[in-house]
């Protein structure tokens, strides 16, 4: 059976989702077990894990036809619901609110 180029781009695509998914939960577990040891020496490889964490999310996301527009456009939407939803807990929606801001003025700047 002679393997066509869409079949050959759709074996990629699933073998690079593949890779991503398996980075995403190496990174997730390694941040949890620098978290079980609180050792304040993590601190940096901690910031390096959230940053891949990140970066794979929107890797990811692209792999699965979601531009890196629509993901920023529904993190902040859901923060702005998280903040309404939230009002009870004011130092929660501080940091929701925080987070939000920083996001828009992300997207100012490209």
């Amino acid at each position: 059976m002679a393997m066509y180029k869409g079949e050959f781009d759709i074996t990629k695509t699933i073998r690079i989702i593949e890779r991503l998914k398996s980075q995403l939960l190496s990174n997730v577990s390694a941040l949890f077990s620098n978290m079980a040891e609180s050792n304040s020496a993590n601190s940096n490889e901690n910031i390096d894990i959230l940053a891949d964490v990140i970066i794979l999310s929107y890797l990811l996301s692209d792999k699965l036809g979601v531009s890196n527009e629509a993901l920023d456009i529904k993190l902040i939407n859901k923060l702005r619901l998280a903040s309404l939803q939230n009002e009870e807990n004011e130092e929660w929606t501080k940091e929701i609110l925080t987070l939000s801001k920083h996001l828009n003025k992300s997207r100012e700047i490209k």
